[in-house]
């Protein structure tokens, strides 16, 4: 008994051993994925190449950036929650990600459970814009012109249920008027056609929508964070014009496929802080509207929970179908 408790251990010595090896070695074997579930040109998308080319660097590894659009995100992340735990796959969520995961039961994977936290990456406000083309100057007279024609006024958005639609629908709520919603499959397209005046509002993301407004294509009307945002100082908030629950920041983070190793895990979280606490990095993030908020991977777990507990609370009130 005792000869066969030996080799046991010596055993597991040696795959514990091997484990810890493989680990250390990591990322040696390939290139390391992060899926973006929107399409190429959102916010989501611009923040996620510029962290991954720094990160790539720091950890002397190729880091490619897979665009995987469609199901307000589901598909990404389904591609990602079902992906090997190695450390050699990661995907961005974001607060619309947290949404469909609080409020679609049909999806097989959850936010927080089959994809876990490794590291938030900043925020911004989200914004209500309107195209160039149009003749509104402010939120009022947009929504004068909702109400005079209801129903004959369009918002674009990046999807169907997610956290743009519901800011939205709560706004529409709140200022007691009706528009039409035109999801699209990322901020990217509907971007473009607010810039063209195809679509004549959107609410989509401050990034994206701060670059256009200094290229004079657009007008963004108000933003919903609690301050007004340094990179466009004239721009007013929703609680400034008298919308006082419409406070809140849109997120975007990384997570990985549930059982990770934890070496791995800490690994990539530690260096994506690295990447983030450089000045150069935060500045060029400012430059298109988020603010860098590097956070360690169980912090970030829990920010995950009250995140999907928030969004799962109004969806309670406003009751957006997600399919």
């Amino acid at each position: 008994m005792k000869k066969y408790l030996a080799r046991y251990c010596i055993l597991l010595t040696c795959l514990l051993s091997t484990n810890h090896s493989w680990a250390q070695e990591w990322p040696k074997e390939r290139p390391i994925r992060i899926i973006v579930p929107q399409a190429a040109g959102g916010t989501n998308d611009i923040v996620t190449r510029l962290i991954a080319l720094e990160l790539g660097k720091a950890l002397g590894q190729s880091i490619i950036v897979e665009n995987r659009p469609g199901a307000s995100g589901a598909i990404g992340m389904q591609a990602a929650a079902t992906a090997a735990p190695d450390g050699y796959t990661f995907a961005v969520a974001s607060d619309s990600i947290a949404i469909i995961s609080a409020t679609k039961e049909s999806l097989s994977w959850r936010l927080g459970k089959d994809l876990i936290g490794v590291s938030l990456l900043g925020e911004q406000p989200i914004g209500i814009a309107v195209s160039g083309q149009t003749p509104y100057q402010t939120l009022q007279d947009l929504i004068n012109a909702a109400k005079n024609k209801p129903d004959s006024l369009s918002y674009g958005t990046s999807g169907q249920g997610t956290n743009q639609h519901y800011i939205g629908e709560w706004l529409a709520k709140q200022g007691n008027f009706k528009w039409i919603h035109v999801p699209y499959k990322g901020g990217g397209q509907a971007i473009i056609d607010l810039t063209g005046g195809t679509t004549p509002a959107a609410v989509l993301g401050f990034a994206p929508l701060l670059a256009q407004q200094k290229k004079g294509g657009i007008r963004i009307l108000a933003i919903t964070s609690a301050q007004r945002n340094v990179s466009a100082p004239t721009v007013p908030t929703l609680s400034e014009l008298g919308f006082k629950d419409i406070v809140i920041n849109q997120w975007v983070g990384i997570v990985s496929p549930k059982n990770l190793p934890p070496s791995i895990l800490n690994k990539m979280s530690k260096e994506i802080g690295i990447v983030l606490e450089k000045p150069e990095i935060k500045s060029k993030l400012l430059e298109v509207g988020l603010t860098a908020k590097p956070m360690a991977a169980n912090e970030f777990e829990l920010f995950l929970k009250t995140s999907i507990q928030r969004w799962s609370e109004l969806n309670k009130t406003l009751q957006i179908p997600i399919d």
